[in-house]
């Protein structure tokens, strides 16, 4: 999807790229965008083996699962915080993350003016990630 040397600010913009054409693309391709940051930014943040923490990785669906696993490979940083303390708009993650299954069930199909905020929320929920790695 991305290469880890896109700056956040390129892949922001090919994400954003996708609204006038293909919103609802725009959103899954977002989402999967945040998913790719969280797991490696666990892997990274995690004081074990890369491996184990990928296998670990493999089994999780589901935000719930994400913060789990967040809290577990994270606790022992003297600031750890939870995902959603790390994630400011956690709610809105969770709105956009609905509104993405939707989609990948094939339940609906969404206008720009519904995932671009949306998208703005996760695309903004990244760079909390990447701001707590620092």
């Amino acid at each position: 999807m991305f290469l880890v040397s896109h700056s956040l600010d390129a892949r922001e913009k090919e994400i954003r790229s996708w609204i006038p054409k293909h919103p609802s693309v725009a959103l899954v391709v977002a989402a999967v965008y945040f998913e790719w940051t969280l797991c490696r930014a666990i892997v990274g943040l995690s004081k074990r083996p890369n491996k184990e923490v990928r296998q670990a990785l493999e089994k999780i669906h589901g935000l719930a699962a994400y913060k789990d696993i967040w809290r577990s490979e994270t606790a022992h940083l003297p600031d750890a915080k939870t995902l959603p303390q790390a994630v400011v708009d956690w709610h809105g993650i969770t709105v956009a993350f609905e509104a993405r299954n939707v989609l990948v069930h094939g339940r609906d199909r969404f206008t720009q003016s519904i995932v671009r905020p949306k998208i703005d929320t996760i695309l903004t929920g990244v760079r909390d990630i990447c701001a707590n790695c620092l």
